[in-house]
């Protein structure tokens, strides 16, 4: 799997992040997923638990006017032939195309198609560095 390959699967990541599609963002994913942030952290044994759990997640994005998700930045490191991580600069872009807020995160990810479609990549981890702190600066409290 190339650095190419694995850009396309983030820009169809992006696609459904800024669809605000709970089950077009759950799609690339393999489950259980652990995701850590700065001040929290949660584990999905499987799709309909966070399916569950994304609505939360959709209406915070409602409530700060949020347009689309864009990859400012992308790297892929390939660790074995099974996983790889990718480092993900993010920018949210609000409806009247200005900047919401900028962070980063590192996604761990499974390369050998177990756990989704034959040779496709998922995700099975999710490193939020700065995103929390993000929103912090903004003034805006998190609520999903």
């Amino acid at each position: 799997m190339t650095a190419s390959d694995i850009r396309q699967f983030f820009d169809g990541y992006a696609r459904a992040f800024t669809a605000q599609d709970a089950a077009g963002i759950c799609d690339h994913y393999a489950f259980p997923v652990q995701i850590l942030s700065e001040d929290t952290g949660y584990v999905f044994r499987d799709r309909a638990e966070m399916l569950a759990d994304m609505t939360g997640f959709v209406a915070f994005y409602d409530k700060v006017d949020f347009a689309r998700a864009e990859i400012a930045k992308f790297e892929f490191q390939k660790l074995s032939p099974t996983f790889g991580q990718a480092h993900v600069d993010w920018a949210l872009i609000n409806k009247q195309g200005g900047h919401i807020v900028d962070f980063h995160t590192t996604y761990t990810l499974r390369l050998d198609g177990k756990g989704r479609a034959a040779g496709a990549p998922a995700i099975i981890g999710i490193l939020a560095h700065t995103e929390d702190s993000a929103w912090r600066e903004r003034g805006v409290p998190i609520d999903w």
